[in-house]
């Protein structure tokens, strides 16, 4: 769920661009506060998600949205009585630093200081998956998960011919949980595990490097370790069977060798722009400082007075004619650059790639959210200790690899998963379980695939070389959902 935070190389619709990180204007900004109710997607979360998430509006049309910045209350005699501001983290008080020296900043690069900063980011504090952290992937729900998608590039490399040497590669592996059952399930199959010359795993956050280690390889997580190091930290470490597994920070690092690639939940995490169609054409929102005493935030949301270099090079083009005033799109320029590189890379060198994450097969707007303690909070609250993310424009996606490779999909969860067998594999579990254990599998299965819960909400596209057969699950594709007119929510 990581990312490199270099200069963007590729853009929408094919266009090369570079892009200042900031926007900046001498005219007042128009204030926008995001309070409204966001539909639960399920996604990454074990318990009920919170209501209250942050999404446009003015703050005129927010009169019954309850919230702490709702027009302050006054006492008998006169005086406002006002919540306290929430304490400043460390990066709160950079992000503020920096937008009173540079001015208001862009969503794609408060998403980058909030989640890869190197001194405080979110991710690079280390493990915040499972039960005790922030949010539950699906891995770590059931190791099903894992050993199913292990078979699916069992089967891809059988399609593409069996080649003697394949790597397998994954971006954003997390605590290393789905590299561990891939492999697993791999290692059944002594062809295939006899051709694997190593595992890659594009990661940038040195904890995380060291969980992944320590549940791939064994190697436990000493007091050296964790207290020191370089950015890069962990590079290399061979498993008990001889594999070699190795850390790259970007993909752009991965050896040039047929490759078998995984991306979970990992587009979800990539930066994003967030723009709304006004009278006078598109304008970006962006992150300000908040003055309010009636909001217990430091930032805000403000709306660009006129175009920026982002909602020039993004927003701007005719997909996105047909939109309404008042309706908001966001936009990731980093995902339809990483797509394309893996595209690029499958079409050079051949091998397969699966991604999954949660979005839908169209532009959206106000995804955005903020993770805290498996619930929904404000995408604005206490930056580097929440998680943020957005959902996945399959589409968009597509539209970076195409040209170079066959794309397939987006399926959903529950459809692949039940085409690779998923039933057979619970009843086989299911024999040799505990009775406590039963229990616990049944649940972790209709967690997977139930549609109320992350079967329709999770969705999968594959990348395959051209004219290769289609990969298992997605031979007959079913129909994918119509955009609405409208992408406000």
């Amino acid at each position: 769920m990581l990312w490199h935070s270099g200069i963007i190389r590729t853009v929408p619709w094919k266009t090369c661009t570079h892009l200042s990180l900031r926007t900046t204007s001498a005219i007042p900004f128009r204030t926008v506060r995001f309070y409204s109710d966001q539909k639960d997607s399920g996604a990454k979360h074990t318990t009920p998600l919170s209501s209250q998430e942050q999404h446009g509006g003015d703050t005129a049309q927010q009169q019954a949205s309850p919230s702490s910045a709702e027009a302050p209350s006054s006492t008998s005699d006169g005086a406002s009585n006002h919540p306290p501001k929430e304490e400043m983290t460390p990066l709160a008080k950079h992000i503020r630093d920096s937008i009173k020296i540079q001015g208001p900043m862009s969503v794609s690069h408060f998403m980058r200081q909030v989640l890869v900063n190197p001194l405080s980011g979110y991710y690079m504090k280390g493990d915040v998956f499972g039960a005790q952290g922030d949010f539950v992937t699906s891995p770590e729900i059931s190791q099903m998960f894992g050993e199913l998608l292990g078979i699916w590039f069992l089967v891809q490399w059988q399609n593409i011919g069996k080649p003697s040497k394949v790597q397998i590669a994954e971006l954003g592996p997390g605590r290393g949980t789905l590299m561990m059952d891939m492999l697993r399930a791999a290692s059944r199959f002594k062809e295939f595990r006899n051709s694997i010359s190593g595992v890659h795993l594009i990661e940038a956050s040195p904890g995380l490097r060291r969980v992944q280690r320590e549940r791939i390889c064994g190697i436990p997580i000493s007091e050296e370790q964790a207290d020191g190091g370089s950015r890069e930290g962990i590079t290399a470490a061979v498993r008990q069977d001889g594999l070699p597994i190795l850390w790259h920070d970007v993909f752009d690092d991965l050896p040039n060798e047929c490759s078998l690639i995984v991306a979970h939940e990992f587009f979800d995490a990539l930066p994003i722009y967030k723009f709304e169609k006004t009278e006078e054409g598109w304008r970006e929102l962006v992150v300000d400082l908040e003055d309010d005493p009636a909001s217990p935030y430091h930032l805000r949301f403000v709306l660009a007075p006129g175009p920026t270099q982002a909602s020039k090079a993004f927003a701007e083009h005719p997909a996105y004619d047909h939109f309404k005033p008042g309706d908001r799109i966001e936009i990731s320029p980093d995902s339809f650059r990483v797509a394309h590189e893996i595209a690029k890379h499958i079409n050079k060198n051949s091998g397969s790639a699966l991604i999954v994450d949660y979005g839908k097969d169209h532009v959206q707007g106000d995804t955005l959210r903020g993770i805290h303690k498996h619930k929904f909070t404000h995408v604005l609250t206490q930056p580097g200790n929440v998680d943020l993310s957005a959902d996945v424009d399959f589409e968009y996606l597509r539209q970076a690899a195409d040209d170079l490779v066959d794309c397939h999909g987006s399926i959903t969860q529950a459809h692949l998963l039940h085409s690779l067998g998923i039933g057979a594999r619970l009843n086989m579990l299911l024999a040799k379980a505990a009775a406590h254990q039963r229990e616990i599998l049944i649940g972790s299965y209709h967690r997977l695939v139930d549609p109320k819960e992350m079967g329709n909400v999770y969705r999968v596209m594959a990348m395959t070389p051209r004219g290769s057969p289609p990969p298992i699950g997605f031979e007959q594709q079913p129909q994918t959902e119509t955009p609405s007119k409208s992408s406000k929510q």
